[in-house]
């Protein structure tokens, strides 16, 4: 039984490390988790997956996928594509398995310190590679996702004024790869997203700090090469190609969604749908929409829109009052405001990409709830004392 459950410890942090690297070894670390865990299971003929104030939601979430597989367009695709399904597991896995601060700060550190590696590397490609937009390990796209996830992870540790300053002069070296990284993605919607989420935990943890925000942003504007600022200021041009692109996708998903309004099409490429519905011609053909609503709408239809919604507004409630419980805490105070931050950063990226149908991102999504999860009930069994906090 004690190499199962160090398989799990081992597993668990290939796991974090590889988020940002290998989708395969990701995968791979995942599965040795689950069986090893239900190793321990069957020899302790013990239970242990832990109960969640998300069970019923994600239950939910099950039986509005399963329902939109059924009435499909494409019956196989969206039983295929549902597998996105199976990475709730993480939340429980996570749970269950950091069990004390210890485990938490090891789990912690090796995610974000992969992180940042993975942005030094980047680093050294934009020295030395002629690199327009970067891409780490994935597509720009999803280094960009990646990079703001993580990013938003990291800042409370370095806002946070009781943190101990070694923590935060590392909280802070870590930024500058990832701010770099990031930037250097030249991706919109994850520039509003971590500036949205850092405004949040601004206002939530110290105001002062949105003078500074505010300063950098305008820094970067006003210093960004030509390329860059063209890209910033495209943002509010409803004309540029980008933009109106994304205006005829939502005007044609909006045009499905009428014709699939109750359980939609079911959870597949919607490329053969969009070029029949779209009054648009243009060269490109899109699977998806864009919009994180507006594609779950279509292809869950109204039941699993008010499934995922009512999931999402759970998960929003709960992490507050885990941040309000916890945020006398350095550690686990941050790791609550990190969740925060992230979920507030991942839908307003979601408001212009499908950011909830790309695995390595939502594996990172599915990784901050948990986190913040751990991070209460750690709270919980530390009490009133300093860092503590009842949860009655």
């Amino acid at each position: 039984m004690r190499v199962l459950r160090y398989l799990i410890t081992g597993s668990l942090l290939i796991f974090a490390a590889s988020c940002y690297v290998s989708i395969a070894v990701n995968s791979l670390s995942l599965g040795l988790l689950a069986l090893a865990w239900a190793g321990v299971m069957i020899g302790e003929r013990r239970w242990s997956v832990p109960a969640t104030p998300y069970d019923w939601y994600f239950l939910a979430y099950v039986v509005a996928e399963l329902l939109a597989t059924v009435f499909s367009v494409n019956r196989p695709q969206s039983l295929l594509f549902s597998k996105r399904l199976l990475l709730i597991g993480v939340v429980y896995a996570i749970v269950a398995n950091i069990t004390t601060t210890r485990d938490l700060r090891r789990f912690f550190v090796v995610l974000t310190g992969a992180a940042t590696a993975v942005a030094l590397i980047g680093m050294g490609k934009l020295l030395l590679e002629n690199v327009v937009r970067l891409g780490i390990f994935q597509f720009y796209m999803t280094t960009s996702e990646l990079m703001m996830i993580t990013l938003l992870m990291v800042l409370p540790f370095a806002i946070f004024p009781g943190t101990p300053r070694r923590v935060r002069m590392a909280s802070l070296a870590a930024l500058v790869p990832l701010s770099i990284a990031l930037y250097a993605t030249v991706t919109r919607g994850a520039y509003l997203a971590v500036i949205a989420g850092a405004l949040f935990m601004a206002v939530v943890r110290n105001r002062w700090l949105l003078i500074p925000l505010t300063l950098i942003v305008l820094l970067v504007i006003l210093f960004a090469p030509p390329y860059v600022q063209q890209r910033l200021a495209s943002i509010v041009d409803p004309a540029h190609p980008e933009n109106a692109t994304r205006i005829a996708l939502w005007q044609t998903g909006w045009t499905i969604f009428q014709h699939y309004p109750v359980v939609g099409v079911g959870d597949i490429d919607l490329r053969e749908l969009y070029d029949q519905y779209t009054t648009v011609r243009n060269p490109e053909h899109h699977g998806h929409l864009h919009n994180v609503p507006l594609q779950v709408l279509v292809t869950l239809g109204a039941v699993g829109f008010i499934a995922l919604y009512a999931l999402f507004v759970r998960i929003g409630i709960t992490e507050w009052k885990i941040y309000r419980e916890a945020r006398r805490d350095w550690f686990r105070g941050s790791i609550a405001l990190g969740a925060l931050g992230v979920f507030v950063g991942f839908h307003v990226m979601g408001l212009t990409e499908w950011s909830f149908g790309d695995q390595e991102v939502v594996i990172l999504f599915w990784i901050s709830v948990a986190l913040s999860l751990v991070a209460g009930r750690l709270t919980h069994t530390a009490g009133d004392g300093p860092g503590g906090g009842d949860l009655r």
